[in-house]
């Protein structure tokens, strides 16, 4: 593990109820070498909250700047071999989760690693979405321009770039995500998902084959490449997909 470093990259608008977690647990990790904090224009007390950590690289962002443009300067300010992406709106992060997405890159048995928190039996839909990811920066580095500019569609962009290399998605056992409604007022609550949702729907919509680039970005790369057996809804959606338009693509 010595022989490469690690830089984790967080993130974090308006966190200051969840965001100590995460810190405590990446400050206290010894795999680890470089944390850098992202505030992207918070009008809370996460700025605060994060002055009060040592070993920690601010990056203080007067204004909000969207996840993606966040995530970008984080990258482009780390020194790290490899870069990891944590959400600052995790609990239960721990030093085995860490372990996880680093181990597959370092072994060489993924180019990508993806951990989606599993505390909540959401559809599996959502979880190419996570955010709990870990890349080697060099191959992040020509794609940084492009980055900045995707919002909450980083998710989307990344997995189309890599989707003809090695990506690992798997649970992070004994993680949590805190919802929205509990750690936001509810009129700020409904303008993020208006934002995340309108950045998913751009990313999508302003390709020249908007379908292509879904399937190739999300659908394909996780689900149809290796499809589950047939025992739900979700399951069918899937072998129709493929059946009747990844063929045509």
């Amino acid at each position: 593990m010595n022989k490469y470093t690690i830089s984790a990259i967080v993130p974090a608008y308006n966190e200051e109820k969840t965001i100590k977690h995460v810190l405590k647990s990446l400050v206290n990790s010894l795999l680890v070498d470089e944390i850098i904090f992202i505030n992207d224009g918070s009008s809370d007390n996460t700025l605060s909250i994060i002055k009060k950590f040592k070993k920690i690289t601010l990056i203080d962002l007067e204004k909000n700047q969207g996840k993606s443009y966040a995530i970008t300067k984080g990258i482009k300010k780390s020194k790290g071999d490899i870069v990891v992406f944590i959400d600052a709106d995790l609990i239960g992060l721990n030093n085995s989760h860490l372990e996880k997405l680093i181990n597959p890159l370092i072994l060489g048995k993924s180019d990508v690693s993806i951990g989606y928190p599993n505390d909540i039996k959401t559809d599996k839909f959502f979880r190419p979405l996570s955010g709990e990811r870990a890349y080697w920066k060099k191959d992040l580095s020509p794609y940084l321009q492009e980055m900045s500019k995707k919002g909450y569609g980083i998710e989307l962009f990344l997995n189309y770039i890599f989707r003809d290399k090695k990506i690992k998605l798997f649970p992070l056992y004994g993680v949590k995500t805190t919802l929205k409604y509990d750690k936001q007022t509810y009129d700020v609550v409904a303008k993020l998902f208006l934002v995340e949702s309108f950045d998913i729907l751009s990313e999508i919509l302003r390709q020249h084959n908007p379908v292509s680039y879904l399937l190739k970005s999300y659908l394909y790369s996780f689900y149809i490449k290796k499809p589950k057996k047939n025992n739900n809804q979700i399951d069918k959606l899937i072998n129709y997909v493929k059946k009747n338009l990844i063929q045509k693509i």
